[in-house]
């Protein structure tokens, strides 16, 4: 009967220090041969397309992370940015709006200047500053009063006509009613022929109307109306209205006319009030009355003088 064979019981194995330093000679001769011969490339290689895919996989997470954090990063900026585009363009905006109303209204400031005066009427700018909350009574507040010496019955003008009078005076401000007020009325006449008119208000900006027009009367659609001066307080030849249309007579026996104003009623703020001038002897009695008075008449009675 065979027997196992025994095996040694002390069995005498290669030191720790011994195959460290066989490891090391191993490492050092293929570290030369592969620098020298580049032998171990296609060990390379392969444990490199070996390990990239599980590489690939894992660093995949990361990249997604750090995606999201660019994603989110560029969205903040791009809102950044949009605020403060928007931001601009608002402030532009407001400085063209601004640009745009400094030039309207120093193309406005150089008609008025450039407005020819009426004879024995001298022009004096004011400024709208305040216009009335009723919607019924067309009334604007200037800022200037009988402490810059208006008066009320003072016509007031702009660059291209009649825009309304001076019906109250305070002393640092006045109060002006519009042609299109509906207690307004000026005397007008047609340039075309001479007609003389009524032109009243409609409690409109852009409408005036002739209320009592004599329906064969010579009034044509385009007509341009002046003011007449026959009473008294507008100069004649300022321009105020055109005709629109004329309406046949509806239950009475007058027509009516649609007007538009000439002047932008409500829509500048620098106007012009026509201040009426007196006449020199006129101004000479004023001051010095009994100066004035004839050598002759000086012995006349007050009710005997004419």
């Amino acid at each position: 009967m065979a027997t196992a064979p025994q095996a040694h019981m002390f069995v005498r194995e290669m030191g720790l220090p011994l195959r460290l330093a066989l490891y090391l000679i191993a490492c050092l001769i293929l570290m030369g041969l592969d620098a020298r011969y580049n032998t171990l490339h296609f060990l390379r290689s392969g444990i490199v397309s070996v390990l990239h895919p599980v590489q690939a996989g894992l660093a995949r997470p990361f990249l997604h992370l750090e995606e999201a954090f660019a994603f989110f990063a560029v969205h903040a900026e791009l809102l950044r940015e949009n605020a403060r585009l928007r931001e601009n363009a608002r402030r532009q905006g407001h400085a063209l709006q601004a640009q745009d109303m400094l030039r309207a209204e120093n193309a406005h400031l150089r008609g008025l200047l450039g407005l020819p005066q009426p004879a024995g009427f001298v022009g004096q700018p004011v400024e709208i500053v305040q216009a009335m909350s009723n919607p019924f009574a067309r009334k604007v507040v200037i800022g200037s009063g009988s402490l810059q010496g208006l008066a009320a019955g003072w016509p007031v003008v702009d660059e291209r006509g009649l825009v309304g009078q001076v019906t109250r005076v305070f002393p640092a401000s006045s109060e002006v009613t519009l042609i299109t007020s509906r207690e307004q009325a000026v005397p007008v006449q047609v340039v075309r022929n001479g007609l003389r008119l009524i032109v009243s208000g409609s409690g409109q900006d852009r409408l005036l109307e002739v209320r009592f027009l004599d329906m064969h009367a010579d009034l044509q659609d385009g007509d341009e109306l002046v003011t007449s001066g026959l009473d008294g307080v507008y100069p004649p030849g300022i321009p105020v209205a055109r005709v629109l249309r004329t309406e046949p007579p509806r239950h009475t026996p007058f027509a009516r006319a649609l007007c538009l104003p000439v002047a932008g009623v409500g829509q500048h703020r620098q106007l012009m009030v026509l201040q009426r001038q007196l006449a020199p002897a006129a101004a000479t009695t004023t001051r010095s009355g009994a100066a004035a008075t004839p050598p002759a008449a000086a012995g006349t009675r007050p009710a005997d003088r004419p």
